[in-house]
Protein backbone atom coordinates (compact mmCIF):
# COMPACT_ATOMS: atom_id res chain seq x y z
CA UNK A 1 0.00 0.00 0.00
CA UNK A 2 1.41 3.47 -1.19
CA UNK A 3 1.84 5.50 1.51
CA UNK A 4 0.71 8.96 1.79
CA UNK A 5 0.16 11.73 4.39
CA UNK A 6 -2.31 14.83 5.23
CA UNK A 7 -0.76 18.14 6.03
CA UNK A 8 -3.33 21.23 6.07
CA UNK A 9 -1.92 24.28 4.39
CA UNK A 10 -3.43 27.63 5.28
CA UNK A 11 -3.57 30.06 2.09
CA UNK A 12 -3.89 33.68 3.61
CA UNK A 13 -5.13 35.28 1.00
CA UNK A 14 -3.43 39.14 1.13
CA UNK A 15 -5.35 42.18 1.51
CA UNK A 16 -6.26 44.28 -1.54
CA UNK A 17 -5.70 48.08 -1.43
CA UNK A 18 -9.94 48.37 -2.82
CA UNK A 19 -11.38 46.44 0.52
CA UNK A 20 -7.80 47.10 3.01
CA UNK A 21 -9.59 43.49 4.82
CA UNK A 22 -7.52 40.20 5.12
CA UNK A 23 -9.96 37.04 4.17
CA UNK A 24 -10.38 33.84 5.82
CA UNK A 25 -7.89 31.39 6.12
CA UNK A 26 -8.97 28.32 3.55
CA UNK A 27 -7.48 25.02 3.75
CA UNK A 28 -5.48 23.52 0.64
CA UNK A 29 -7.51 20.19 -0.80
CA UNK A 30 -6.63 18.23 -3.21
CA UNK A 31 -3.17 16.22 -3.51
CA UNK A 32 -1.42 19.44 -2.99
CA UNK A 33 -2.01 18.62 0.65
CA UNK A 34 -0.35 15.33 0.80
CA UNK A 35 2.61 16.58 -0.50
CA UNK A 36 4.82 17.92 2.10
CA UNK A 37 4.56 14.34 4.14
CA UNK A 38 4.90 12.80 1.48
CA UNK A 39 8.49 14.37 0.88
CA UNK A 40 9.37 13.28 4.30
CA UNK A 41 8.15 9.59 3.95
CA UNK A 42 10.18 9.51 0.69
CA UNK A 43 13.26 10.50 2.70
CA UNK A 44 12.41 7.69 5.45
CA UNK A 45 11.72 10.70 7.85
CA UNK A 46 8.88 8.47 9.55
CA UNK A 47 8.85 10.61 12.59
CA UNK A 48 8.13 13.85 11.20
CA UNK A 49 5.74 12.20 8.93
CA UNK A 50 3.97 11.20 12.38
CA UNK A 51 4.18 14.44 13.93
CA UNK A 52 2.69 16.03 10.76
CA UNK A 53 0.01 13.72 10.45
CA UNK A 54 -0.84 13.56 14.37
CA UNK A 55 -1.36 17.53 14.34
CA UNK A 56 -4.22 16.94 12.23
CA UNK A 57 -6.02 14.62 13.87
CA UNK A 58 -9.62 16.12 15.50
CA UNK A 59 -10.49 16.50 18.69
CA UNK A 60 -13.47 14.57 18.54
CA UNK A 61 -13.50 12.49 15.13
CA UNK A 62 -10.52 12.21 13.05
CA UNK A 63 -10.31 12.21 9.02
CA UNK A 64 -10.11 8.72 8.00
CA UNK A 65 -7.66 9.35 5.34
CA UNK A 66 -5.32 10.98 8.07
CA UNK A 67 -5.73 7.62 10.19
CA UNK A 68 -5.09 5.19 7.20
CA UNK A 69 -1.77 7.54 6.55
CA UNK A 70 -0.72 7.72 10.09
CA UNK A 71 -0.98 3.88 10.54
CA UNK A 72 0.61 3.52 7.11
CA UNK A 73 3.54 5.26 8.46
CA UNK A 74 3.49 3.85 12.17
CA UNK A 75 3.93 0.00 10.28
CA UNK A 76 6.91 1.72 8.11
CA UNK A 77 8.30 2.59 11.71
CA UNK A 78 8.30 -0.86 12.45
CA UNK A 79 5.33 -0.26 14.90
CA UNK A 80 2.58 -2.47 14.28
CA UNK A 81 0.58 -2.81 16.85
CA UNK A 82 0.59 1.09 17.26
CA UNK A 83 -0.95 1.24 13.85
CA UNK A 84 -3.42 -1.93 14.52
CA UNK A 85 -4.15 0.34 17.78
CA UNK A 86 -4.86 3.38 15.76
CA UNK A 87 -7.39 1.78 12.92
CA UNK A 88 -8.99 0.04 16.01
CA UNK A 89 -9.21 3.05 17.96
CA UNK A 90 -10.65 4.84 14.93
CA UNK A 91 -12.87 2.34 13.99
CA UNK A 92 -15.02 2.17 17.82
CA UNK A 93 -15.18 6.22 17.20
CA UNK A 94 -16.20 6.06 13.43
CA UNK A 95 -17.57 2.28 12.43
CA UNK A 96 -18.49 4.09 8.95
CA UNK A 97 -15.14 4.74 8.17
CA UNK A 98 -15.30 1.97 5.13
CA UNK A 99 -11.83 2.64 4.12
CA UNK A 100 -10.20 1.56 7.24
CA UNK A 101 -11.07 -2.08 7.54
CA UNK A 102 -9.19 -3.55 4.80
CA UNK A 103 -5.87 -1.91 5.81
CA UNK A 104 -6.57 -3.32 9.68
CA UNK A 105 -7.37 -6.89 8.60
CA UNK A 106 -4.13 -6.91 6.62
CA UNK A 107 -2.18 -5.54 9.70
CA UNK A 108 -3.58 -8.68 11.16
CA UNK A 109 -2.62 -11.12 8.80
CA UNK A 110 0.98 -9.59 8.79
CA UNK A 111 0.94 -10.41 12.54
CA UNK A 112 -0.21 -13.47 12.03
CA UNK A 113 -3.52 -13.35 13.30
CA UNK A 114 -6.29 -14.28 10.64
CA UNK A 115 -8.82 -15.01 12.95
CA UNK A 116 -8.99 -10.55 13.97
CA UNK A 117 -8.58 -10.79 10.51
CA UNK A 118 -11.42 -11.98 9.50
CA UNK A 119 -13.57 -10.53 12.51
CA UNK A 120 -12.75 -7.05 11.43
CA UNK A 121 -13.21 -7.98 7.43
CA UNK A 122 -17.13 -9.51 8.72
CA UNK A 123 -17.43 -5.99 10.93
CA UNK A 124 -16.50 -4.17 7.32
CA UNK A 125 -18.66 -5.89 5.44
CA UNK A 126 -21.94 -4.72 7.32
CA UNK A 127 -20.57 -1.14 6.21
CA UNK A 128 -19.83 -2.21 2.77
CA UNK A 129 -16.38 -1.90 2.89
CA UNK A 130 -14.36 -1.68 -0.45
CA UNK A 131 -16.13 -5.42 -1.37
CA UNK A 132 -13.61 -6.52 -3.72
CA UNK A 133 -10.44 -6.13 -1.55
CA UNK A 134 -12.75 -7.15 1.26
CA UNK A 135 -13.87 -10.60 -0.32
CA UNK A 136 -9.99 -10.88 -1.56
CA UNK A 137 -8.50 -10.20 2.16
CA UNK A 138 -10.91 -12.36 3.48
CA UNK A 139 -11.01 -15.44 1.43
CA UNK A 140 -6.87 -15.44 2.60
CA UNK A 141 -7.58 -15.30 6.20
CA UNK A 142 -9.80 -17.80 6.13
CA UNK A 143 -7.41 -19.70 4.21
CA UNK A 144 -4.83 -19.27 7.02
CA UNK A 145 -7.40 -20.34 8.90
CA UNK A 146 -7.85 -23.87 7.14
CA UNK A 147 -11.55 -22.85 6.27
CA UNK A 148 -10.42 -23.28 2.63
CA UNK A 149 -14.09 -23.60 0.40
CA UNK A 150 -15.27 -20.46 1.97
CA UNK A 151 -12.04 -18.80 1.28
CA UNK A 152 -12.75 -20.30 -2.85
CA UNK A 153 -16.28 -18.87 -2.18
CA UNK A 154 -14.41 -15.45 -1.40
CA UNK A 155 -12.08 -15.42 -3.99
CA UNK A 156 -14.97 -15.85 -6.42
CA UNK A 157 -17.26 -12.86 -4.51
CA UNK A 158 -14.06 -10.86 -5.15
CA UNK A 159 -13.63 -11.60 -9.17
CA UNK A 160 -17.27 -10.40 -9.12
CA UNK A 161 -16.68 -7.26 -7.75
CA UNK A 162 -13.75 -6.70 -9.91
CA UNK A 163 -10.40 -7.36 -8.00
CA UNK A 164 -7.37 -7.89 -10.12
CA UNK A 165 -7.91 -11.60 -11.84
CA UNK A 166 -4.79 -12.32 -11.48
CA UNK A 167 -3.87 -11.57 -7.77
CA UNK A 168 -6.90 -13.46 -7.27
CA UNK A 169 -6.13 -16.70 -9.02
CA UNK A 170 -2.68 -16.44 -7.17
CA UNK A 171 -4.32 -16.30 -3.60
CA UNK A 172 -6.70 -19.10 -5.05
CA UNK A 173 -3.73 -21.51 -5.89
CA UNK A 174 -2.05 -21.08 -2.26
CA UNK A 175 -5.62 -22.31 -0.73
CA UNK A 176 -5.59 -25.10 -3.50
CA UNK A 177 -2.58 -25.68 -2.97
CA UNK A 178 -3.67 -26.61 0.96
CA UNK A 179 -6.50 -28.62 -0.27
CA UNK A 180 -4.17 -30.54 -1.93
CA UNK A 181 -5.12 -29.87 -5.42
CA UNK A 182 -1.83 -29.79 -6.91
CA UNK A 183 -2.58 -30.27 -10.20
CA UNK A 184 -5.29 -27.13 -10.11
CA UNK A 185 -2.87 -24.88 -8.59
CA UNK A 186 -0.18 -25.50 -10.78
CA UNK A 187 -2.62 -24.56 -13.73
CA UNK A 188 -3.93 -21.34 -11.82
CA UNK A 189 -0.01 -20.12 -11.01
CA UNK A 190 0.29 -20.92 -15.22
CA UNK A 191 -1.63 -18.40 -16.13
CA UNK A 192 -0.73 -15.99 -13.23
CA UNK A 193 2.92 -16.13 -14.60
CA UNK A 194 2.02 -16.12 -18.08
CA UNK A 195 -0.18 -13.07 -17.44
CA UNK A 196 2.55 -11.18 -14.94
CA UNK A 197 6.06 -12.41 -15.73
CA UNK A 198 7.94 -10.00 -13.41
CA UNK A 199 5.54 -11.12 -10.29
CA UNK A 200 8.67 -13.42 -8.86
CA UNK A 201 6.30 -14.32 -6.17
CA UNK A 202 4.18 -16.08 -8.77
CA UNK A 203 6.72 -17.86 -9.97
CA UNK A 204 8.04 -19.29 -6.63
CA UNK A 205 4.40 -20.08 -5.69
CA UNK A 206 4.70 -21.76 -9.10
CA UNK A 207 7.58 -23.80 -8.66
CA UNK A 208 6.53 -24.75 -5.01
CA UNK A 209 3.49 -26.14 -6.08
CA UNK A 210 5.27 -28.31 -8.56
CA UNK A 211 7.11 -29.83 -5.97
CA UNK A 212 4.36 -30.13 -3.32
CA UNK A 213 2.79 -32.55 -6.31
CA UNK A 214 5.86 -34.49 -6.05
CA UNK A 215 6.72 -34.97 -9.86
CA UNK A 216 7.58 -38.52 -10.39
CA UNK A 217 10.05 -37.63 -13.61
CA UNK A 218 12.97 -35.27 -13.11
CA UNK A 219 11.74 -32.66 -16.13
CA UNK A 220 9.13 -30.98 -13.37
CA UNK A 221 11.57 -30.97 -10.66
CA UNK A 222 14.30 -29.39 -12.92
CA UNK A 223 11.82 -27.10 -14.12
CA UNK A 224 11.05 -26.03 -10.84
CA UNK A 225 14.78 -25.60 -9.72
CA UNK A 226 15.72 -23.63 -12.52
CA UNK A 227 12.71 -21.13 -11.95
CA UNK A 228 13.37 -20.74 -8.02
CA UNK A 229 17.39 -19.95 -9.11
CA UNK A 230 16.19 -17.27 -10.85
CA UNK A 231 13.79 -15.85 -8.37
CA UNK A 232 16.46 -16.18 -5.29
CA UNK A 233 18.34 -13.39 -7.46
CA UNK A 234 15.19 -11.37 -7.54
CA UNK A 235 14.37 -11.96 -3.68
CA UNK A 236 17.31 -12.93 -2.23
CA UNK A 237 16.24 -12.35 1.10
CA UNK A 238 12.97 -14.41 1.20
CA UNK A 239 14.21 -17.99 3.30
CA UNK A 240 11.25 -19.14 1.25
CA UNK A 241 12.76 -19.66 -1.86
CA UNK A 242 15.95 -21.63 -0.38
CA UNK A 243 13.91 -23.98 0.92
CA UNK A 244 12.24 -24.78 -2.11
CA UNK A 245 15.47 -24.98 -3.53
CA UNK A 246 16.43 -27.59 -1.44
CA UNK A 247 13.28 -29.68 -1.74
CA UNK A 248 14.03 -29.34 -5.30
CA UNK A 249 17.64 -31.30 -5.10
CA UNK A 250 15.79 -33.19 -2.55
CA UNK A 251 13.92 -34.91 -5.02
CA UNK A 252 16.57 -34.82 -7.69
CA UNK A 253 19.29 -36.66 -5.24
CA UNK A 254 21.44 -34.12 -4.51
CA UNK A 255 21.66 -33.80 -0.49
CA UNK A 256 24.48 -31.87 -0.19
CA UNK A 257 22.83 -29.11 -2.05
CA UNK A 258 19.58 -29.48 -0.26
CA UNK A 259 21.72 -29.25 2.50
CA UNK A 260 23.20 -26.38 1.33
CA UNK A 261 19.99 -24.49 0.51
CA UNK A 262 18.28 -25.61 4.15
CA UNK A 263 21.31 -24.18 5.90
CA UNK A 264 20.68 -20.90 4.04
CA UNK A 265 16.77 -20.87 4.76
CA UNK A 266 17.32 -20.85 8.10
CA UNK A 267 19.82 -18.38 8.37
CA UNK A 268 17.12 -15.91 6.69
CA UNK A 269 14.39 -17.64 8.22
CA UNK A 270 15.63 -17.44 11.68
CA UNK A 271 15.06 -21.37 12.14
CA UNK A 272 12.17 -21.88 10.68
CA UNK A 273 10.75 -25.07 12.14
CA UNK A 274 10.11 -26.80 9.21
CA UNK A 275 13.00 -26.34 7.61
CA UNK A 276 14.88 -27.45 10.44
CA UNK A 277 12.72 -30.79 9.60
CA UNK A 278 13.89 -30.43 5.98
CA UNK A 279 16.93 -30.50 6.89
CA UNK A 280 17.74 -33.14 9.28
CA UNK A 281 15.97 -35.40 6.59
CA UNK A 282 18.41 -33.58 4.06
CA UNK A 283 21.45 -34.78 6.82
CA UNK A 284 20.02 -38.76 7.12
CA UNK A 285 20.35 -39.07 3.50
CA UNK A 286 24.03 -37.85 2.94
CA UNK A 287 24.54 -39.81 6.18
CA UNK A 288 22.63 -43.27 4.90
CA UNK A 289 24.84 -42.33 1.25
CA UNK A 290 27.82 -42.01 2.79
CA UNK A 291 26.99 -45.43 5.25
CA UNK A 292 26.58 -47.63 1.77
CA UNK A 293 29.78 -46.35 0.37
CA UNK A 294 31.69 -47.65 3.33
CA UNK A 295 33.70 -51.06 2.50
CA UNK A 296 31.69 -53.93 4.59
CA UNK A 297 33.91 -55.54 7.30
CA UNK A 298 35.75 -58.20 6.63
Amino acid sequence: MRCTALVVVLILLACSSACNRQTAAVPVTGPARWTAVEDLVRKKDYAGAATALEAMRGPTADDPDVILRLAEVRRLQGEQAKAILILRDALEKNSAAQILYVPLATLYLQIGDPAAAKQTLEQGRTQNAQPADLALTLGTALGRLNESEAALREFDTAVAAGADANVVLYNRALVLGQLQRHDEAVAALEKVVAAKADWPAARRELARAILDGVPRERAPAERALDLLIHVAQELPEDWRVQESIGDAWLLLGDYDAALMAYTEALRLGKNPKQVEQRYVAAARKIKERDAAKEPAPK
